[in-house]
Parts: C-alpha cells; structure tokens; sequence
C-alpha cells in the first residue's frame, strides 16, 4: 500500500502535486506487479490528518508530494490554507510508531534531506532532497522510482533507476536526491 499526501499551502508556490500523483498510478500500470500496489491519494493534508490516514490505510509506503522550507522541515496545509511546518522529531516519532507497518518515506519536496536522515533511524528506507528541484524532476523521479517497483526492483535499484532516469533525460535541478537506509537493513 502506498499513501500519497500532497499539500500545496495557497502562501506556497503552485506545484505540480496531482500531476505527481497520476504519474505514479501511470507508471506502476506499466509493471507485471501492478496488482501488487494500491495506491491511496491524499489532497490538502494537515498535520492533524497524518495519523488518522496511517491508521486507516496501514501503507509501506509514504509518499510526501508537496514543499520543504528552508529550514529543513516538511510543510502541510495548515488553518486558512497557510503553510504550516511540521516539528521534525514529532515526524521522526510518528513514523517510529508506526514503523511496525510503514517501510519507506518519500519525501518528494525541497530541503528535506535532513529530515529524511532522521526518518531513516526508525523507518528501513527513506528519502529526501538537498536542495531545490523542480515540479518536472518531482514528477519524473517518482514515476521512474515506482514504475521500477511494478517491475519487481527492489528499493534501492529502484531508486538508482529513478536517478538513471533523470540523468539520461538530463532534468535540471534534479540532482541532491538522496537514499537512506536504516542500519542494519542489508
């Protein structure tokens, strides 16, 4: 199961965040494991949504579509449709609760690599960016990266087709895309 959660504050730039989401219902169709996935999509999320959404759905898979700040911290909607920041430890310690069940975490948005390394204490995989990327790197990153899934790739050659991806199409601002893996995870 994979949940996808977007939010896009309207104090925020416009991001591509439903074209992110039907990119990856399309690519992981083009998999002989497509009947394998199911994929939950999530608009407009707000910090009080995340529990509840990983509770009902129980995913493997988060995937966060949407923005980062500058200070390393992942953004949701919050009241009036404002951006409101997420307290890393409180994420970290979210997914360390739910970690019985969520295996990777995706967070497609800008400055999140710090807050991807700290998921990836609680959570086997995880992942972040350095630096800012744009809408069509987000977009085709995540296609690359769970259309290699449907093909039976594991995590990590997923992960290294998605960035293969972005190198041959030679995608601008598409590098500081990062892979963490919990210690002890072969």
């Amino acid at each position: 199961r994979i949940l996808v959660l977007s939010s896009n504050p309207w104090c925020t730039g416009r991001i591509l965040v439903a074209e992110e989401v039907r990119e990856i219902f399309k690519r992981i169709q083009e998999g002989p494991y497509r009947d394998k996935f199911e994929l939950h999509s999530h608009g407009a999320v707000r910090p009080i949504d995340l529990q509840r959404l990983l509770l009902t759905y129980e995913p493997q898979i988060v995937h966060f579509s949407g923005h980062g700040s500058k200070g390393h911290r992942v953004l949701l909607n919050g009241t009036n449709g404002r951006a409101q920041a997420l307290d890393q430890q409180g994420l970290k310690d979210v997914f360390a609760f739910y970690n019985n069940h969520v295996r990777l975490v995706l967070l497609n948005a800008c400055f999140t690599k710090t807050q991807a390394r700290s998921i990836s204490e609680v959570v086997d995989y995880s992942i972040g960016t350095a630096r800012p990327i744009g809408d069509k790197v987000s977009v085709a990153f995540a296609g690359a990266f769970y259309r290699a899934l449907a093909f039976g790739k594991s995590i990590r050659d997923a992960f290294r087709s998605a960035k293969l991806e972005l190198a041959i199409t030679k995608m601008r601002r598409s590098r500081g895309i990062e892979l963490f893996v919990r210690n002890g995870i072969n």
